[in-house]
């Protein structure tokens, strides 16, 4: 393997959160809509990369849709509960534990890029709030009915446009599916900020538990 030269990194739930959790805000939704819980959130990410939509409205009527399709539940329910379902404020997030500290450690040694399943609108709001937005040589965001993580479209954008080959990047992300197995497909190696609870048929070629970890990088 050739030297790292750049480090790409996922943006929610790697760099930053909402205060208020996907999980809570569906569990408001479900009750504010009336309706009896029937999927959680594992069920909303696992639709997300089968649908394409221009809005978020029509994404969660989408993904809510197919999986009440799935279960065999009156669909009017799922557009219920997805039109009762408030969007967080993309300003309203914080770093994750480690994770500033973590990109200028790393933005000291690493050209960074930012590749993301988020909107350019969205994201860059978030990076903003942050105070981030100047750390990223590069930034990939998802394209209104364009392909998301984990097709590999975003990582072979991401390194046309910092101009690496798929053996000097390695990608930092706390998804299985979305950030390794994407990486994974564009050759690109990847360190899984690793999830309590999850597992899977996947392998990161490296794993840490949180974003401090990256104070000493694994792949060196």
């Amino acid at each position: 393997m050739a030297s790292v030269s750049t480090v790409f990194l996922d943006l929610d739930d790697t760099i930053c959160e909402h205060p208020r959790s996907t999980a809570d805000r569906l569990a408001e939704a479900f009750d504010r809509a009336g309706v009896e819980p029937f999927f959680d959130v594992a069920d909303f990410r696992r639709w997300l990369p089968k649908v394409s939509a221009e809005t978020r409205l029509e994404l969660r009527e989408k993904c809510f849709g197919g999986v009440a399709d799935e279960l065999g539940v009156d669909p009017a329910l799922a557009r219920e509960v997805a039109r009762a379902y408030e969007d967080p404020d993309p300003e309203a997030v914080e770093f994750l534990p480690g994770a500033e500290d973590a990109l200028d450690r790393l933005g000291a040694e690493y050209d960074l890029a930012l590749v993301t399943n988020g909107g350019r609108e969205t994201q860059e709001a978030k990076l903003a709030a942050l105070g981030i937005e100047g750390h990223f040589d590069a930034a990939t965001y998802t394209e209104p009915g364009g392909p998301v993580k984990p097709d590999p479209d975003h990582f072979h954008r991401t390194l046309s446009a910092t101009g690496v080959s798929a053996d000097e990047a390695v990608h930092v992300g706390n998804s299985l599916r979305a950030d390794v197995v994407g990486a994974q497909a564009a050759g690109i190696d990847a360190v899984w900020l690793a999830e309590s609870g999850a597992s899977g048929e996947y392998a990161p070629e490296y794993a840490i538990e949180s974003m401090a970890d990256l104070r000493e990088p694994p792949w060196v």
